[in-house]
């Protein structure tokens, strides 16, 4: 079985849902990590962008997050740390 690693692009369809609300959880949850790891001096949007990419590649390893909710943190991440 394969799955997309394509983001999918929020919208108003998609804001909002559980897999929107499960992704927003687990991007806050990566950006207290980044602050936690790293201080404030540390904390940027490409160190957030880097570990929460190294997270959604080991849900997908370990099958702990929907595919649908991976794919829509990633859009997350990317709309956040441009």
């Amino acid at each position: 079985m394969t799955h997309s690693t394509t983001p999918a692009t929020p919208t108003a369809d998609n804001i909002g849902s559980p897999q929107w609300a499960q992704a927003l959880e687990l991007f806050l949850g990566q950006m207290i990590e980044v602050l936690e790891g790293e201080g404030r001096a540390g904390f940027s949007a490409a160190a957030v962008a880097r570990w929460s990419e190294l997270c959604c590649r080991r849900m997908q390893e370990t099958g702990s997050a929907a595919p649908e909710v991976i794919a829509q943190l990633r859009a997350l991440v990317a709309q956040t740390t441009r």
